[in-house]
């Protein structure tokens, strides 16, 4: 029985260029200041400088992920990922940013009450546009990641972050540092930040007009189950491309629901001639989307994601795919596409639900899996099973764990334990793709 191995994963790429532009801008700061003999006459001023080059840099990164542009979604292997890496650089400007008035603080004073001082408002222009920003970048952070908000009000406190960077813009430009003395250092950060700044003109005014857009009306709403809504999309003018396993933002023109625009993954095969949307009950806006009436319009903006880009180009390597839950919607469109019908290994889905009441999927997932010689379905019930791991997988797979590819989607829970179980059996690193959004 052959082996087929995967070429290595590149997730590292995106973060190799961020750190990338980082070590630019710190060749150039050094450069100058062997250049010009203007070494600093205290230690404590090169942290404070480490800390404002790189969180500038890295603020400015973190708004540029949040375009969703393609180069940056190839950057980072997925949107998913891309989404995660926005968060992880957005948290890193923030941590490092306190080197900058932190360690200036201890240049400057002498005395711990002045010390303090030096973190508040005062006469000085430039120190206040500084304090400002620093404040800002508190209540923003906070606002996105210690204090559980709806997510309008969430996607609403990013519209800030474009302002915050201004800020910092204006303290920069102010302050007349090494940034600004010299010719290409200045050029390298105010580049970034204009490129940041244009990124946030079009994620947050733009979009909605030049982005992947197109014009779909609803043609059914259906529930399924206790808290599933199915919702079905006609085409307008233009029809969307998509592949298995991807999915789209959407927005409604409807009296009962928000218009800001959502992430839902596409639960329709790329052939179907509508797209089907499957949505769990889990906050206000998916609670109200059963409330749809047909004829009401909707925005959807994408295709996004490359869950399945790696699975389909192996045709020849086996794939054990896990749906948790509502995770198992990208799995409806990847099962009923051509595309993987005409897979030569062998494919084993595995539904993981609570209970049998909770399988709402699970004749269509048989149905598919007649259709397909190559398809094997399980339905796995947490309550009467206990969690699904390794040893279970083990169980019911035919080959070594290790031969594998692992595709995963569902609660972040599960995701975990079955990443941190396949890894320890053995599972290559490039062998597993998991579908994140808790990001």
């Amino acid at each position: 029985m052959a082996v087929h191995r995967l070429p290595p994963r590149r997730d590292w790429v995106g973060y190799a260029t961020v750190l990338a532009s980082v070590l630019v801008a710190y060749g150039l700061w050094i450069g100058y200041l062997a250049l010009d003999d203007a070494f600093y006459d205290t230690w404590k001023l090169y942290p404070a400088k480490i800390g404002s080059h790189t969180s500038v840099l890295l603020m400015s990164w973190a708004i540029l992920l949040a375009t969703r542009l393609p180069p940056f979604e190839w950057l980072f292997n997925g949107l998913d990922k891309l989404y995660k890496a926005h968060r992880r650089i957005g948290v890193w400007a923030f941590l490092i940013v306190f080197l900058h008035p932190v360690f200036l603080a201890a240049a400057f004073t002498d005395a711990v009450p002045e010390f303090f001082a030096f973190f508040w408002f005062s006469d000085s222009v430039v120190r206040n546009t500084g304090v400002a920003a620093l404040l800002g970048f508190i209540v923003l952070v906070v606002l996105s990641i210690a204090v559980r908000i709806a997510y309008h009000r969430w996607k609403r406190s990013h519209d800030f972050f474009g302002l915050l960077l201004m800020l910092v813009a204006a303290h920069l430009i102010l302050a007349e540092g090494e940034i600004m003395a010299y010719r290409w250092l200045r050029t390298w950060h105010l580049g970034w930040i204009g490129a940041a700044l244009l990124g946030y003109l079009y994620i947050r005014l733009l979009y909605r007009f030049f982005g992947p857009l197109y014009d779909y009306s609803v043609t059914r709403v259906e529930t399924v189950g206790d808290s599933i809504t199915e919702i079905y999309l006609k085409p307008g003018k233009r029809t969307m491309r998509h592949h298995p396993g991807q999915f789209l933002y959407v927005s409604f023109d409807s009296a009962t629901i928000g218009s800001e625009p959502h992430p839902i993954t596409i639960a329709s095969e790329p052939a179907a001639a509508e797209i089907r949307l499957s949505v769990k009950a889990l906050g206000d806006w998916t609670e109200k989307l059963s409330h749809l009436q047909p004829g009401e319009r909707a925005r959807i903006w994408g295709p996004y994601g490359r869950f399945s880009q790696t699975m389909l180009e192996h045709p020849y390597v086996p794939v054990i795919l896990v749906g948790g839950g509502i995770g198992i919607t990208p799995f409806l469109s990847i099962i009923r596409d051509q595309e993987f019908a005409s897979r030569e290994a062998d494919s084993l889905m595995i539904y993981a639900v609570t209970d049998r009441s909770s399988a709402v999927y699970q004749d269509e997932l048989h149905e598919s899996a007649r259709q397909l010689p190559h398809l094997e379905t399980i339905i796995h019930y947490s309550e009467e099973q206990g969690y699904l791991d390794a040893a279970y997988l083990t169980e019911i797979a035919q080959r070594p764990l290790s031969e594998y590819y692992y595709m995963v989607c569902g609660p972040p829970a599960l995701m975990e334990s079955l990443r941190s179980d396949l890894k320890a059996a053995g599972v290559p690193r490039n062998h597993i793709r998991m579908e994140e959004f808790a990001v």
